[in-house]
Parts: structure tokens; C-alpha cells; sequence
């Protein structure tokens, strides 16, 4: 479906609308439900926010304009119910370090990581790299999951501090100094990942990423 005839359907309303839902379930409910699963970490869950999220794309189709294409529009959706519920769970922790600076080298590392090439003779390294990348990953949504959400959202999705600060509903004061917990939370659970990404030598365990984060709480 594109948004030319959801914006028909949204008119038409009655059973239209209803099979217009329909249409964008099964058009975009896979890629919707990953995106959930990624936010939220629970298969139940994340289909739970599915459902809420095709919920309120009908409770706000007399809005939508079509000024962006469907999917992006419902990913905004979603993303922002994501948001609510992880901010109804326990909060975090700050995460302070001596120097206060804000770690903005994984973030980078991260963007490239996201952009890299896939020769045939990097496949291998690129392999690698993917399997430590997905398992630093996964530890970090574990612990910190509203954290990790945002460094998925800048290293992923190249969204800017302004639509973090509109879907986290805070200032903007309050969102650059969030962004940089989320920036310090990360580069302890991918300094594992970053310094195989960055050629260094392997790290020892007192800095794995696992020794760190538990030492930080």
C-alpha cells in the first residue's frame, strides 16, 4: 500500500480503513516488528507494540498528510511507543567518568560500521566483526535498553538530536546531556567490537565489555 491510497482509505474510513490496516500489516508488519524486537527485546512485546502501533496509525489517519512515505511514518510511530514503554521501566543509572568527557569515537565507529564494504576478501573479517558487533550489542539492550535504543537511532538511522529529543519528550538541554550517558554506556560494552573495528590489540579482561558494565553499576 502507499500512502496515496491510505490517504484514501483514511476518507473513505468504515471498512476500508479496516483493510487498509490490514494491507499494512502484512506490507510492513515483518520490518515493523523487527524494528520492535530491536527497541524492546521481547518477542511479546514487540508484537504487543506492533499491534498498538497499526492502532494508533488508525486512531491518527485523519493527521497524516502524506508529507513522508508510509513506513517512515509508521517507524515514528513505533519508535515513540517504544519510548513510552521503556520509560515506564526501572531508570537508569548515570554512568559518570573522571574526565567527563562525551565518547563520541564508538558512535563514529558505529556509523561506519553501518556503511561498510563487502569485498570478497573482507567477508570474512566483516564476519567477525558482525558477530562481536551483535553480541556487544545485545548485552548493552539487556542492561541499558532505552540507552541503546538511542545509539541504535544515531549509529543506524542517522536521526539527529532534535527528533531524539522529540521522541525521548524532553528539552533540548536535557537530551544532550542523555545523548551523552548513552555515548559513555556505549563505549563500554563495545569496546570489545571497537578495538577489533579499529585494528587494536584484543582487550584485556579487565576492560571486556562485560567487567566494565558490571563495574559501572
Amino acid at each position: 500500500m502507499d500512502r496515496h491510497d491510505f490517504m484514501r482509505a483514511c476518507s473513505a474510513g468504515g471498512p476500508r480503513i479496516a483493510e487498509a490496516l490490514r494491507e499494512l500489516q502484512r506490507d510492513y508488519g515483518r520490518a515493523l516488528l523487527h524494528e520492535a524486537m530491536a527497541a524492546l527485546g521481547e518477542l511479546q512485546a514487540a508484537r504487543d507494540l506492533l499491534q498498538d502501533t497499526l492502532i494508533k496509525a488508525w486512531q491518527r489517519c485523519a493527521q497524516y498528510r502524506g508529507e513522508s512515505e508510509l513506513f517512515p511514518w509508521l517507524k515514528s510511530v513505533l519508535r515513540h511507543g517504544a519510548a513510552d514503554q521503556l520509560r515506564r521501566r526501572r531508570p537508569e543509572e548515570p554512568l559518570a567518568d573522571e574526565q567527563g568527557q562525551v565518547f563520541a569515537e564508538v558512535e563514529a565507529a558505529l556509523q561506519r560500521h553501518a556503511a561498510q564494504p563487502t569485498a570478497p576478501d573482507q567477508l570474512m573479517s566483516i564476519a567477525e566483526l558482525e558477530r562481536v558487533y551483535r553480541a556487544c550489542q545485545a548485552r548493552f539492550q539487556r542492561d541499558h535498553p532505552a540507552a541503546a535504543n538511542v545509539v541504535r537511532w544515531i549509529a543506524e538511522d542517522d536521526l539527529e538530536p532534535a527528533e531524539i529529543a522529540v521522541l525521548l519528550q524532553r528539552s533540548p538541554g536535557a537530551t544532550r546531556e542523555y545523548l551523552s550517558q548513552c555515548r559513555k554506556k556505549a563505549r563500554l560494552y563495545f569496546h570489545e567490537w571497537y578495538l577489533l573495528a579499529s585494528g587494536s590489540a584484543p582487550p584485556r579482561e579487565a576492560d571486556s565489555p562485560r567487567k566494565a558494565a558490571d563495574e559501572s553499576v
